[in-house]
């Protein structure tokens, strides 16, 4: 039997949802929680902030260092939106330099791994719709009669 929607229910359903994490010990005895669920306005936050710093990288270069670039970047977002690492630094020299830090130190594949791959495809189904709408608007607003 359904029951009436309240908003004290909803934030209880949201929080045991969202809030759920599993922690992750890495091989240098470190750990951290990622979160086991990933909130779509999340997951909408890390594609602005990846569409926003691809078009800064693009400005700035352009060749494989940016593709590399873009894959630490999102490496960082990944971090940064769904685990416990909130300290994750906006600036994009900084997220490569802490990325690769990771990586040699072969923490990064261990965490990406830790990852729950039904929340990464959810993620990849957003960037996809972002590029496809970007790229629709893109050729809307280079000509408009299209």
């Amino acid at each position: 039997m359904a029951k009436k929607l309240t908003l004290t229910a909803m934030k209880k359903d949201h929080t045991k949802i969202f809030n759920e994490k599993t922690k992750i010990t890495l091989s240098n005895g470190d750990y951290l929680h990622i979160y086991k669920e990933f909130k779509t306005t999340s997951i909408q936050k890390l594609v602005v902030d990846y569409m926003e710093i691809i078009e800064e990288l693009k400005k700035r270069q352009i060749g494989f260092k940016t593709f590399k670039d873009m894959t630490f970047v999102y490496y960082m977002l990944l971090l940064k939106h769904f685990t416990d690492l909130n300290n994750i630094p906006t600036d994009i020299e900084k997220m490569i330099i802490i990325c690769e830090e990771l990586i040699n130190l072969d923490l990064l594949e261990q965490i990406m791994q830790a990852f729950p791959e039904d929340q990464l495809k959810k993620i990849k189904k957003l960037l996809d719709k972002a590029n496809e709408n970007s790229e629709l608007l893109g050729k809307h607003l280079n000509d408009p009669m299209t």
